[in-house]
């Protein structure tokens, strides 16, 4: 079952007067980074959230917001230091650039950070039912992240499949037209031969040679079953739930070595070689299409 690494949930929650809400959001990544916002009186319990990513997700950017408001008072507290350094950094810009206008006050309550309902802070005796709804409320905004990156690992799949179908189509039509490769190479010898010298006996073993050593130089059967090798592996993988996404990038890279290598090998024979090359540029556009899918692949 493929997850894809883009999601979005969101859980609220109330516990001992205090309004709890925690976002999270899922975006590609290379590894598993974590980006907690939480307010500063919850700040002991970064750990905790940490821990519970890592038992919900392997790979990906989780950005987390946590919001924490008193229930019991209508009371803002201002944060002065953020609102002095924002008045203060105003004040060099009217400077340096002669502006006359004054700070918009009003706007600067809507800067993240600046205020905070009630007074911001957990009396101690009501921490611990803080930290058990923060840690229910972080564990069922992942579990919902997952139901969502799931649907879209669903969709994710059915494309994977469809463009592996094509492949192993392509892989097929070019075995088919490699095949027919030794033959024309042998007619075209004899067109030759005869344009040349019509009056001269051909010499059959010497024409059999020729054509051997052609096709030898255009034969693309041990390029082919690698290419279907990898066409299995990334079957079997896709049934796996445990880094699909690097394992797979993995696979289609070999794919494309191979594909670039039926390109330089393709024959100049033009009744097959044109289509040969033909197909094994579309056998690289799909993969690379593969390969821009396997980047949102937990």
């Amino acid at each position: 079952m493929l997850r894809s690494m883009t999601g979005y949930s969101r859980v609220e929650a109330q516990e001992a007067g205090f309004a709890l809400t925690v976002s999270i959001r899922g975006t590609n990544h290379r590894f598993l980074d974590t980006q907690l916002r939480l307010p500063s009186s919850l700040d002991p319990l970064e750990p905790v959230v940490r821990k519970l990513v890592k038992e919900h997700v392997t790979r990906g950017h989780v950005e987390i917001t946590v919001g924490l408001a008193s229930l019991e008072s209508e009371e803002l507290e201002i944060d002065r230091k953020l609102l002095a350094a924002y008045l203060k950094g105003y004040q060099t810009l009217k400077q340096e650039f002669g502006a006359a206008a004054e700070p918009d006050l009003m706007a600067l309550l809507h800067v993240p950070g600046l205020i905070v309902g009630g007074n911001g802070k957990v009396a101690p005796e009501k921490f611990e039912l803080i930290r058990q709804a923060l840690e229910h409320s972080v564990d069922e905004a992942l579990e919902r992240l997952n139901q969502m990156r799931v649907r879209e690992g669903e969709s994710l799949e059915r494309d994977l499949k469809a463009r592996l179908g094509r492949l192993e189509a392509l892989r097929v039509s070019v075995s088919k037209l490699a095949e027919k490769a030794p033959e024309l190479y042998r007619q075209r010898l004899e067109g030759r031969v005869r344009e040349l010298a019509a009056d001269v006996e051909m010499d059959g073993a010497r024409l059999a040679q020729e054509v051997a050593y052609l096709a030898s130089r255009s034969d693309i059967t041990e390029e082919l079953t690698r290419f279907q090798s990898h066409l299995d592996q990334v079957r079997q993988l896709l049934g796996e739930s445990s880094e699909v996404g690097k394992k797979l990038d993995f696979l289609l890279q070999e794919m494309n070595r191979e594909a670039n290598t039926l390109l330089s090998k393709t024959t100049d024979v033009p009744e097959v070689g044109l289509e040969i090359t033909r197909q094994a540029i579309e056998m690289k556009t799909e993969i690379e299409k593969l390969r821009e899918q396997a980047q949102n692949i937990e």
